[in-house]
């Protein structure tokens, strides 16, 4: 008796797996997520990332103010609150500076209302963060014109220092890339569909990658037309919708 109660729930949990759709596959990762740098081949940011930040950048509830240092000090305001849109008060006609302490090592872009001056600063070494990337913003309904990225040190203070700008003042964004990260999946065959070959980034994915995957054929020209999009032919020995079986 107890054999045949564990066989009869052994098919029950099977009917459950197959009622819930295609099971997630091993993938094959090509772009891990927690880099310490800006990983290679990235050249411009991802529309996610940015959509995030000009969500916040429309948002009067995540907006913070701060006055910012006449000069560059560790001392500064803080700008460190994760998902906020600061409203930065500058001195007149003259760079001001505020603070930044990520919680993580890795890359943060920081987007802003103006293409001004911008440095990032070491505030242990005093030595200056170069721009991993930086690039002009362009969506629509945005305030946010400009972002650079920098690759930051968990725990260590940097001084960010703007300015001048139009109005004595100007609005910082600054994001955490691994917030934001999508995977892609690699699309040989230009259905829609992607193999479990993927990349995670924040960045712009390379061609040929798509959102969505599941692709049983991906073998480019000949497995165009076979994907879970498809409709099922019957007869034809072909799995045409990649749900597993045939009609």
């Amino acid at each position: 008796m107890m054999k045949m109660k564990r066989i009869a729930l052994s098919a029950l949990l099977s009917l459950g797996l197959v009622a819930c759709g295609p099971m997630e596959e091993p993938e094959s990762t090509t772009e891990a997520q927690g880099a310490q740098a800006l990983e290679a081949g990235c050249t411009s940011l991802g529309s996610g990332i940015t959509s995030h930040a000009c969500v916040h950048a429309g948002n009067p509830a995540d907006h913070l103010a701060r006055t910012a240092s006449a000069t560059r000090t560790t001392s500064a305001p803080s700008i460190s609150t994760k998902h906020k849109a600061y409203d930065l008060t500058l001195p007149s006609s003259a760079e001001g500076s505020v603070t930044y302490v990520p919680a993580t090592t890795g890359s943060y872009a920081f987007y802003r209302t103006q293409n001004v001056p911008f440095t990032v600063i070491n505030g242990s070494t005093n030595a200056t963060v170069a721009a991993a990337l930086s690039q002009t913003v362009s969506s629509t309904g945005c305030s946010l014109v400009y972002v650079s990225v920098h690759d930051l040190t968990a725990g260590t203070t940097y001084i960010v220092a703007t300015g001048p700008a139009a109005g004595n003042a100007i609005t910082l964004v600054p994001e955490f890339l691994d917030d934001s990260r999508t995977r892609y999946y690699r699309d040989a065959d230009g259905d829609g569909y992607g193999s479990t070959t993927s990349v995670y980034t924040a960045c712009t994915p390379p061609s040929g990658y798509t959102t969505q995957r599941f692709d049983c054929n991906d073998t480019p020209v000949s497995g165009a037309s076979i994907n879970p999009g498809a409709t099922e032919v019957c007869g034809n020995g072909i799995d045409d919708n990649c749900d597993g079986s045939q009609c």
